[in-house]
């Protein structure tokens, strides 16, 4: 349910942000609202940078999985390490 309420609030929020530029456009003018979405494309692309960057430098590796028995599994559910072995 929180997936299919994500999906929606994105939808929504898709639809606010471009009748907000639709809005601009016929409020003021065209040249300046244009340099400011490009300033702003940029200043998000330099952030997703960062993000990415700082993410792989700082971030660790995948966390631990465990089953419902307690044993050490992968991402498909194979048992790397029982209980018994941790």
């Amino acid at each position: 349910m929180i997936r299919a309420l994500r999906r929606y609030l994105n939808a929504a929020l898709i639809g606010f942000i471009v009748t907000f530029v639709v809005y601009l456009f016929v409020r003021f003018d065209s040249d300046k609202i244009v340099l400011g979405i490009v300033i702003s494309l940029i200043g998000a692309a330099g952030a997703l940078a960062l993000y990415i960057f700082l993410d792989r430098k700082l971030g660790g590796g995948e966390p631990d999985l465990y089953d419902k028995d307690g044993n050490l599994v992968d991402r498909n559910g194979k048992i790397l390490k029982a209980k018994s072995q941790l």
